[in-house]
């Protein structure tokens, strides 16, 4: 069978690239084709790790309309306020840009959101208006290019790793013109109340029966026999012991003490504004404490984070924190995204012995409470607002849609306050099975289990459904 793989960005190189999931095609007797907009650095990284994946094929230059452009935007903004209604979540509105730049985009995004009001008020419009989309992305001058590319592979089945990037359209419409079978991702927890579904598949891999479900909720065009609970392969590297390193090692390497406790701190990226005033709180607390009792900080910052906000409290709190920078690469200065980012292979070892040989984790809602529940290890959430006077309300990232999973769960221990800090650290550190305890119920309802069953799962269904 010839499997083509949408590749968009670097996060798809990580989770789908470097996993299993690529063995498990081979396995299979695939032939692969690898269409993408990543680096040649990016691919000489993914080579060096699948070696036998040969054929790379760079995805034509597609460029929006301008009336494209508004004409979507306008359905992500009617979809959002559709999406707002049906959950019953003001916090849905949260993912619409409005800090546009430049007089043009302020103008776009303004009638976007004119238009899209317009459109929210019946369903049958966004499904027209959708379709009047999609028959404009098959004008696009890169069709014919894209037509030879997949003709000349003539693939039985495509597969997008990140749905909600607008490249992968006009790939999509070919496909469909073509009577290819196509199917896509759903790429993070989170995603599917973002409207941000560009196309429409055959099939949609989920993560979940919550994620199932959410999908058929507010995309009701969409049949439940499209949707396949698979969960994510993102979380299989944990199960290899070929990432395993010895604690004292991997310590050795950041100059940290084996022998103590040692908790991580992970970042958000920069639309969390007040990541460094959370690690200085922490820090000021732990380091009230005696020595026999503090522990050690290994600091992991956002992949596409690479401002200077931390530096200040790094370099005053040095003997504290060890940072374990990601070890993603920069391609073209675009450090604001993961467009022009790409992980190196060497970045899951570093994630992997984070979370093997840390006690804990503490953050602000980030999905590494995940993570850490593999290797069952409890998640501290910060719940309290570091600024008396800010704009930033921590009760708003809580009510997101997704921790609406956490209802009725001890999923997280939550720090109220900087100064509860140090005595929910301490407690967590100390007993570890007393705090979160319902850690594992919380990430069976996120993710399909066994975890490190995903990509023959997604292999397994991709084979049922060309021979179907």
């Amino acid at each position: 069978m010839k499997i083509l793989l949408i590749v968009p960005d670097g996060v798809a190189v990580r989770n789908y690239l470097y996993s299993s999931f690529i063995e498990e095609l081979q396995n299979s007797d695939a032939e692969i084709m690898i269409y993408h907009q990543i680096s040649d650095a990016a691919i000489s990284e993914i080579q060096s790790v699948q070696k036998k994946i040969t054929n790379f094929q760079r995805i034509p230059l597609f460029i929006e309309s301008p009336k494209a452009r508004i004409l979507r935007e306008s359905l992500a903004y009617a979809r959002l306020l559709r999406n707002k209604k049906t959950l019953n979540n003001n916090t849905i509105m949260s993912f619409w840009n409005k800090n546009q730049k430049g007089m043009k985009l302020k103008l776009l995004y303004r009638l976007s959101e004119i238009f899209g009001f317009f459109f929210s008020k019946s369903y049958k419009i966004i499904l027209k208006f959708e379709t009047i989309y999609t028959n404009s992305i098959s004008r696009s001058k890169v069709i014919k290019t894209i037509e030879k590319d997949i003709s000349a592979f003539n693939p039985d089945f495509i597969l997008n790793l990140h749905q909600r990037a607008t490249i992968s359209a006009p790939i999509i419409s070919v496909a469909n013109a073509l009577k290819i079978k196509t199917a896509t991702v759903i790429f993070s927890w989170d995603n599917v109340p973002k409207a941000r579904l560009i196309s429409r598949y055959d099939y949609y891999f989920v993560w979940s029966d919550i994620m199932k479900s959410e999908l058929k909720l507010l995309y009701p065009e969409i049949d439940c026999n499209q949707i396949e609970v698979v969960g994510t392969p993102q979380f299989e590297f944990y199960f290899k012991e070929e990432f395993h390193r010895s604690k004292f090692d991997f310590f050795n390497e950041f100059n940290l003490d084996a022998t103590k406790k040692t908790i991580c701190f992970s970042a958000n990226d920069q639309t969390s504004p007040y990541e460094a005033n959370y690690l200085q709180d922490i820090c000021e607390q732990l380091s009230s404490l005696p020595k026999n009792l503090r522990p050690q900080i290994i600091f992991r910052r956002n992949p596409v984070d690479r401002s200077n906000r931390f530096d200040k409290v790094l370099r005053v709190y040095k003997n504290l924190i060890a940072i374990s920078n990601p070890d993603w690469r920069v391609e073209n200065n675009q450090t604001k995204s993961f467009a022009g980012m790409y992980p190196a292979y060497n970045d899951i070892q570093l994630l992997v012995n984070t979370v093997l040989h840390c006690d804990l984790v503490i953050n602000l809602g980030s999905t590494m409470a995940h993570d850490f529940s593999v290797m069952n290890k409890p998640c501290l959430y910060l719940k309290y607002n570091p600024l008396e006077k800010s704009s930033f309300d921590v009760k708003k990232v809580y009510s997101f849609q997704h921790f609406s999973s956490m209802k009725g769960l001890d999923a997280v221990f939550w720090v109220n306050s900087k100064e509860e800090i140090n005595a929910k650290i301490l407690e967590a550190l100390d007993c570890p099975e007393n705090v979160a305890k319902d850690r594992k119920k919380w990430m069976q309802k996120i993710v399909a289990y066994p975890l490190q069953d995903c990509s023959k799962k997604i292999v397994k269904s991709i084979k049922l459904k060309i021979h179907n």
